[in-house]
């Protein structure tokens, strides 16, 4: 008897000896993997006052289609998709870990700046069933993915910048958009068309 509990004994503490070995390796490649995160700060920008403005009113169904078929029309290796939902705007992909699809989630909250760009406050970012570090994850997509220059992160304000005064139409530089409302529960959006001098 007091040798198959000795048995047991030495089951347990190899046990909990392989529990502890596999997480102070998950831990050293978490910290390791994940770097710190940048004090870059978002700082507002001004409109100009010589320009000539046209509104445009949407909502989350036109919007959400025209996302979809500019998604369509510039494939990429990964397929996603961003989608305006009552709450959030949310992108959604996956990728396949050992034969299996593992769903990515983030939810941001879209928030109109001042000079009409388009901030994304990020809420949530979910791999599978594990909510991740907002502000390390966004860090590692700064360090890890090019981004189009008129995409800017600042990881220690969970942000993300769209500059959607900086894009032009088709090359015209004295066409640009800026935001004037983007509030999703009300399905209400409305951005300004400004023609600069």
């Amino acid at each position: 008897m007091n040798r198959a509990m000795n048995g047991w004994k030495i089951a347990f503490f190899s046990l909990v000896t392989l529990i502890l070995i596999a997480f102070i390796i998950f831990m050293s490649f978490f910290l390791r993997y994940f770097p710190e995160v940048s004090q870059d700060h978002y700082l507002q920008q001004q409109p100009s006052a010589k320009e000539a403005t046209f509104s445009i009113q949407s909502d989350k169904m036109r919007l959400n289609s025209f996302i979809a078929s500019q998604i369509a029309a510039n494939p990429t290796e990964i397929p996603y998709m961003v989608e305006l939902t009552d709450e959030h705007v949310q992108f959604r992909s996956s990728f396949s870990i050992l034969g299996r699809n593992v769903p990515v989630t983030v939810n941001f909250q879209p928030i109109v700046a001042e000079n009409g760009d388009l901030l994304l406050e990020v809420e949530t970012f979910s791999v599978g069933i594990l909510y991740l570090p907002v502000d390390r994850v966004l860090q590692l997509i700064y360090e890890w993915i090019e981004l189009p220059e008129w995409v800017e992160m600042y990881p220690s304000d969970h942000l993300v910048e769209v500059k959607v005064t900086e894009l032009t139409v088709e090359g015209n530089k004295s066409m640009r958009f800026r935001f004037k409302t983007f509030d999703l529960k009300e399905d209400h959006i409305e951005l300004d068309m400004i023609v600069n001098e």
